[in-house]
């Protein structure tokens, strides 16, 4: 009785594992329930034309806050290379090679020189020659003010006696500055200096008629010299590549300029005039084009300089522009002053064909 007992009351125990054994598998062999939103969005993650658009703004925002990301991410993490490349680069020099894309260290700002420091020094600064160009409109014309001054030797007029002396004119592209010379310099100036560098020391500024001119002293010193790299060097020498201006320009163009004219030689004549009780030839040009005539003269060139030029285009650099009685007129530049071309040069084949028509 007591083991039939005991093997009837473990039965029960038995049978519901086993119960309990058949639900699970049951369960698990069993298709899932499926919630309907679940199911809803499936759909739409399926079949992209029935997404809700709510779903696909919020989809995209959420993709476009990705990208700013790591757009940002990859900023932060360039800067950081460049700075950690040009704190080598910088503290290292010869790392630095020329496509590294760095901007040079700046150069040091020059120091300018330190003004005079004691008493002496400035006296002594004060007593120097300053250097003038040939515009002396702005220069002081104090007494005891001495300059430096060089300029383009233009024209030289005769030598007069009792005393000795002879009156030049320089100019440097900026003015025309007229300049007695005496005695021993007298010889320094001729035909042969046109176009050379004056150098005069320890001059003064003198004013007669309301006009500027330079004096000397017995202290002043003029040297004459070939040598270039004076900006009035190369404003005397552009002239030989420059094109010549009509006659009309010719006409407005100030007194005491230097300017190249061109045109057909209508005609060469000479006049004879009494100048200091001597009688000089003076030499009448006529140059013709569409524009006009210029009237060109000159005291030491000869008729027959110019004799076989007539009727035909000739270009004349180096021009000095004069006038008398209201009329501008032009004077050729004695030695090597004026230069004389016949032969073809720009605007020749025009002035032949306008002297045809």
């Amino acid at each position: 009785m007591t083991k039939r007992a005991r093997g009837s009351a473990a039965v029960p125990a038995v049978n519901d594992q086993v119960t309990q054994a058949t639900t699970v598998i049951q369960e698990a062999n069993a298709e899932p329930e499926i919630n309907p939103n679940v199911a809803v969005v499936n759909t739409q993650v399926a079949e992209p034309e029935n997404i809700n658009p709510n779903v696909a703004v919020v989809n995209a925002q959420v993709a476009l806050v990705a990208q700013v990301a790591d757009a940002i991410d990859a900023a932060e993490v360039a800067d950081t290379h460049d700075r950690a490349v040009a704190a080598d680069s910088m503290a290292s020099p010869s790392k630095r090679g020329p496509g590294s894309g760095l901007t040079p260290p700046p150069s040091p700002v020059p120091v300018p020189p330190s003004s005079p420091s004691t008493n002496r020094e400035r006296f002594r600064a004060s007593m120097m020659p300053s250097q003038i160009t040939c515009d002396l409109s702005g220069v002081s014309t104090e007494a005891g003010i001495r300059w430096s001054f060089q300029a383009i030797v233009i024209v030289v007029y005769p030598a007069a006696v009792n005393p000795l002396r002879r009156h030049v004119l320089l100019s440097d592209g900026r003015g025309v500055v007229g300049v007695t010379v005496w005695n021993a310099n007298v010889n320094l100036f001729g035909f042969s200096s046109i176009g050379q560098m004056a150098h005069l020391t320890k001059v003064s500024i003198t004013v007669h008629n309301n006009v500027r001119g330079l004096t000397l002293n017995k202290e002043s010193t003029v040297t004459l010299s070939e040598g270039s790299g004076h900006f009035a060097h190369t404003w005397w020498r552009s002239f030989l590549s420059q094109p010549p201006m009509a006659a009309i320009n010719f006409h407005d163009s100030k007194e005491n300029h230097i300017v190249n004219v061109s045109g057909i030689l209508g005609s060469v004549s000479s006049e004879a005039k009494v100048v200091r009780n001597e009688t000089k030839m003076l030499l009448t040009l006529k140059l013709v084009d569409r524009t006009g005539i210029v009237l060109v003269r000159s005291w030491n060139h000869s008729e027959a300089q110019f004799a076989q030029m007539v009727d035909k285009p000739i270009l004349l650099k180096r021009l000095r522009v004069t006038a008398f009685a209201s009329t501008k007129i032009g004077e050729l530049l004695d030695g090597a002053g004026t230069v004389v071309h016949d032969g073809a040069f720009a605007g020749s084949e025009d002035l032949e064909r306008f002297w045809q028509e």
